[in-house]
């Protein structure tokens, strides 16, 4: 039988001193039957003229899009080719020998195999800091890959049929390769990597360590390992010493909205209290008790939110995301947690709201440890001259439960939206003396 068609994407940029020895090594490839496409983004060397002068099969395919998206790039190279098989390698990257592509093919025999990803390493002129980091990350040894997605389209191969159902991702800026490999790792299928699929590679994976696009890197990283969920809510309320006025309790008016609520499946209201638990008999309320240790104040709400989500609610319930509000905020916009659910926002760990804060007086300890007030005036134009914001978590506030496991509320990529000031207002037992 013949040998499957491959075709072979190869991205370029300005690659002049090492597009014609890579497509040299791909044209001297043991394994025949291969088509080769160019994906080019506006080279302004002499790149073009050196594959159409040496490499008439070539075909150049012209990505002019800013700013470069590189799994975009793909997929158009990829929608004009016919073979079985798609191997991606970099216009900077020299396959080593002439079983390059026989090596990562082999690999297809398994059908639970989407993607395989060869060995980069470098050469004679390549930096230290370059042989270190592809010497790290590029070993000797095999490796089936069913949980992680490290994927490298510097030097790959996958198969035709899965690209069909799983493109690459056409938005991001970076790590197309492992958002892809997560998908499918997601979907029960398996990454190889085949260390006798090698290139040479001269400048590495790194991009000389260029600070905002390894923040960019990292942020993409923390999500794709999370396998996308049905959205499923679990409410946590804390209370410490509910609030009664007249008859009833104020954590009762907000339960009202959350109840109506499909998307929240279960409420956990973190109290002690008999007397609230057999006021608010309902299937979808539950009550935890919080224990002497998570009545101590210097451990704080986040910590006890945090703690009880992971003995108790994580594995029972697997929601996508946790809503926690305080009754203690007792002023809410009309429709608040309706709108809250509906607009949460993967691409965010969490929903916050917040207020402007309009408040002529801080307060300072001075020589006598005595409170004396900061007018707004004296304090440094950096922070008098602009709109101070006030978070109010307890009003409401929607997290990812992957992040709230580890800091319950606190998170490093929040969404914030503000509500008026008059929102702000907080009850305690002193207000409450007064309404009564």
């Amino acid at each position: 039988m013949r040998e499957p068609l491959v075709s072979i994407i190869v991205r370029t940029k300005n690659e002049k001193s090492w597009i014609g020895k890579c497509l040299h090594a791909i044209k001297t490839q043991k394994y025949k039957n291969i088509e080769v496409i160019v994906v080019d983004n506006l080279s302004t060397d002499k790149t073009i003229q050196i594959i159409k002068k040496n490499f008439s099969k070539v075909k150049i395919v012209k990505y002019k899009e800013k700013p470069f998206l590189p799994g975009k790039a793909i997929n158009v190279g990829i929608k004009k080719s016919k073979g079985k098989f798609i191997a991606i390698v970099s216009g900077h990257c020299i396959p080593k020998n002439n079983f390059w592509i026989k090596n990562l093919i082999k690999n297809f025999k398994n059908k639970r195999v989407a993607g395989v990803y060869g060995r980069q390493e470098p050469l004679d002129v390549s930096e230290s800091g370059v042989v270190r980091e592809l010497m790290y990350l590029f070993g000797k040894d095999k490796k089936i890959q069913n949980k992680d997605p490290f994927f490298h389209n510097a030097n790959s191969m996958i198969r035709r049929d899965l690209w069909n159902k799983f493109k690459f991702d056409n938005k991001t800026f970076h790590i197309e390769d492992r958002i892809w490999a997560q998908q499918l790792i997601n979907k029960g299928y398996k990454i190889v990597y085949e260390p006798e699929a090698s290139v040479f590679h001269h400048h590495g994976v790194g991009h000389d360590n260029d600070i905002s696009r390894v923040k960019r890197i990292t942020n993409i990283l923390s999500k794709i390992d999370e396998k996308p969920k049905k959205t499923k809510i679990v409410c946590m309320i804390p209370i410490l010493d509910p609030i009664k006025i007249g008859n009833s309790f104020i954590v009762e008016r907000p339960l009202k909205e959350v109840l109506k609520i499909k998307k929240i499946t279960k409420i956990i209201i973190i109290c002690d209290n008999k007397e609230l638990k057999n006021k608010l008999k309902n299937k979808k309320i539950l009550f935890i008790n919080r224990g002497f240790d998570l009545k101590k104040d210097y451990l704080g709400k986040d910590f006890v939110l945090k703690e009880i989500f992971n003995k108790f609610i994580q594995k029972k319930y697997n929601p996508s995301h946790i809503l926690v509000f305080e009754e203690v905020y007792p002023n809410r916009p009309a429709n608040f947690f309706k709108n809250l659910v509906n607009n949460i926002d993967n691409s965010f760990d969490s929903i916050i709201p917040i207020a402007k804060s309009t408040s002529q007086h801080f307060w300072s300890n001075d020589e006598k440890d005595e409170l004396q007030p900061l007018f707004k005036s004296s304090l440094p134009s950096i922070i008098s001259d602009k709109n101070i914001y006030q978070e109010i978590k307890g009003l409401g506030s929607i997290t990812k439960s992957t992040a709230f496991s580890v800091n319950g509320r606190e998170c490093s990529n929040p969404k914030f939206f503000e509500v008026k000031q008059e929102h702000l207002f907080k009850i305690d037992n002193f207000t409450k003396n007064l309404i009564s």
